[in-house]
């Protein structure tokens, strides 16, 4: 029972109940769907809140364009427009079709469909998109002729590209702050590749060698997000683009550069990282049969495969295989463990943070994360941004000391 000599009024009472009542049930109607929203913050891993933004250094122009070498063929590659144009590397038109057009090789020229012969080099240009084989290229591509085989390398804007890329080398569910962090990491790379060329032909490959690149189809609109907010953001240490190279998962540690390729780099050093252990490849186990390791054994050289035994006989700083030994029968030979994952196949050991035992007549490879693990583990920043980090955050972790910086492209 309330009280009203010592109390509230009666009056204020019940305009409080009222208030309370209506608080209530305004809570409980139908309200707009949310965005995806990271959950609250981890303790700190270290990375700065906000990484320092610099001016880009002097004479180092962001590109506007890449060159990406899309396919190399030594048969007939077939490509196709509403509108085409085959333009001289000097600038003039030679050839306009519609539809479809084979691009084939007689001797160091090419002959388009099979009856005008080119020069070894072309330009082509499509209305209102070209498409290569199946895939929708979009800008122009460049075809060459060279070591009997027809190169085709699409010239395309660096932004259509990084979100091209990110949406290949991602799933779209991760978090706008990692895929923000994707993409400045893959424009990194793409400007890095311009600066210092694959090729005379091409900056790089648009597969696993570099980055993949399969066309600018099925790019959805997280992708082209996370592109246009971080636009022309790139990544310096010391007033130099940085080496943003980047893997699925590391399983609980990176690696260093040294470690992988021999090289200090100082911002890519080993580091802890359980971020990525939602990752499906977080913990992984392939058994490898007797046969597979016979094929394997006589792939990397070995003549006998009788009695085969495999051992890992060298480890590195951060638990990763080195060397591996393979015995059968009174021969014996060593190889470099990034040689025998190669040989095995990179879908079934996908990483070198791996153990190998005798399981009767096979192998039983246990390991952990997937890629070479060296700078930005992509589940774990995946994981840093469901815990509400920043892309900031994300890339002073896997990147530290290096700075952003925005080119003019």
């Amino acid at each position: 029972m309330f009280s009203t000599q010592r109390g509230a009024p009666r009056g204020a009472l019940l305009f409080l109940f009222l208030c309370c009542f209506a608080l209530l049930f305004s809570s409980c109607g139908p309200g707009k769907e949310k965005k995806k929203t990271p959950v609250s913050k981890k303790p700190s891993s270290g990375a700065s809140a906000k990484l320092p933004v610099v001016s880009f250094p002097s004479g180092v122009a962001a590109p506007h364009l890449i060159r990406v070498l899309f396919d190399q063929k030594s048969e007939g590659m077939t490509l196709s427009a509403k509108k085409l144009q085959v333009w001289g590397t000097d600038g003039r038109l030679l050839e306009e079709f519609s539809g479809s057009v084979v691009f084939s090789l007689i001797g160091n020229r090419i002959r388009v469909n099979g009856t005008r012969l080119l020069n070894e080099s072309v330009d082509v240009a499509g209305v209102p998109d070209l498409m290569i084989g199946k895939n929708r290229v979009g800008g122009r591509v460049r075809l060459l002729a060279r070591n009997d085989q027809i190169l085709a390398v699409v010239v395309i804007p660096v932004e259509t590209y990084v979100a091209a890329v990110i949406s290949r080398e991602v799933p779209r569910q991760f978090y706008p702050e990692a895929l923000k962090a994707q993409a400045v990491t893959s424009r990194t790379y793409a400007y890095a590749a311009s600066r210092k060329p694959k090729d005379p032909a091409y900056d790089l490959v648009g597969s696993v060698e570099d980055q993949v690149f399969e066309g600018v189809d099925n790019v959805s609109s997280e992708f082209r997000e996370a592109t246009l907010e971080t636009s022309g953001l790139a990544l310096l240490y010391q007033k130099e683009l940085a080496q943003t190279v980047y893997h699925s998962t590391c399983g609980g540690r990176t690696e260093s550069a040294a470690n992988a390729w021999g090289g200090d780099v100082a911002y890519l050093k080993s580091k802890t990282c359980e971020d990525c252990s939602a990752s499906p490849v977080y913990r992984w186990s392939h058994r490898m049969t007797l046969e597979e390791g016979r094929r394997v054994a006589r792939a990397l050289g070995m003549a006998s495969v009788e009695n085969l035994r495999i051992s890992v006989i060298e480890k590195n700083s951060s638990g990763r295989m080195v060397r591996i030994r393979l015995t059968s029968s009174g021969s014996s030979r060593e190889t470099k463990a990034p040689v025998f994952r190669a040989s095995v196949g990179y879908a079934r050991m996908r990483s070198l943070w791996a153990t190998i035992e005798s399981d009767g007549d096979g192998w039983i490879i246990n390991g952990r994360g997937y890629g070479h693990g060296v700078g930005m583990c992509q589940y774990g920043a995946n994981g840093m941004a469901k815990a509400g980090y920043s892309f900031h955050e994300i890339l002073a972790r896997y990147y530290p000391g290096a700075e952003l910086s925005r080119g003019n492209n």
